[in-house]
């Protein structure tokens, strides 16, 4: 009777401290606000007074699952995206992945490949919704993480639709780091590629951010033309062919303005 008293003793415990620990984790997460959205370690403890050594231990976990991140120059803390893909689960009747998934399964379908959305968060390409495709070897974008802009067909689409200004802040906020020998490092070879997409209407990338990876990107736009979110798809540079590279361009510019008309008459309505 001792032992069982004394396990059910030892579990209620872990249970509360267990409890304690997730509502300071939130905590934390609810500390960011509109007005503050980056903090130091010892103004978060002092805010929700922690023990400084607790509150590190939470915001390392915390950025361990992208819940955070961590600016190692400023030494501050800021919300990561896992909290929008969360928000992305949340669906409603004029929800964008909601007027954009059968158009995406559509076009998946035809392509053989997997079509992402993607959206511009903080200077970064966030996809916010994925169809993958049948085959084994891909170019697994991941569901709510950022990735850069400058090395990708989608980024460079959410790119080329900003204004001048908005495109500078965002290279000198987040560089132009090389991850292959084909990604874009020079600001003005960027621009002219930017320009290009927006002549066109589409982007593409090769080999810019991964090995193998390439991909076509479409803007999709609202009715005063700004581009608001992107539709890409992805491919490898063995699939991606002159042929199959036609047949690309020709259905991603014909879904992305179905979702374009689709996301104007819903702002109208």
């Amino acid at each position: 009777m001792f032992l069982i008293n004394r396990t059910i003793s030892f579990s209620l415990k872990t249970w509360n401290f267990l409890l304690k620990t997730v509502k300071k984790a939130l905590a934390i997460l609810d500390s960011f606000t509109g007005d503050v959205r980056s903090q130091g370690v010892t103004e978060i403890a002092s805010k929700l007074s922690m023990p400084k050594s607790t509150t590190h231990a939470l915001l390392a976990t915390l950025r361990e699952e992208g819940y955070i991140t961590y600016d190692p120059k400023a030494r501050k803390y800021s919300l990561g995206f896992k909290p929008l893909e969360l928000a992305g689960r949340i669906r409603s009747n004029h929800d964008l992945r909601d007027l954009s998934l059968p158009i995406m399964q559509e076009l998946s379908k035809t392509c053989e490949e997997d079509v992402a959305l993607n959206i511009l968060v903080e200077g970064r390409r966030v996809c916010i919704a994925l169809v993958e495709s049948r085959y084994f070897v891909r170019q697994f974008v991941p569901v709510g993480k950022a990735l850069p802009l400058h090395c990708s067909a989608a980024g460079k689409v959410l790119m080329a639709y900003l204004p001048g200004k908005e495109i500078d802040a965002i290279i000198k906020n987040h560089g132009l780091p090389k991850f292959t020998p084909n990604t874009i490092t020079d600001k003005d070879r960027l621009m002219i590629e930017l320009e290009n997409v927006r002549k066109r209407g589409y982007a593409e990338s090769r080999e810019e951010y991964g090995k193998d990876a390439a991909a076509l990107a479409f803007p999709v736009l609202t009715g005063g033309g700004e581009g608001v979110v992107c539709l890409s798809i992805q491919s490898t540079v063995n699939r991606l062919t002159k042929k199959t590279k036609k047949i690309f361009i020709r259905e991603g510019l014909r879904a992305s303005k179905e979702i374009s008309a689709l996301l104007s008459e819903t702002v109208v309505s």
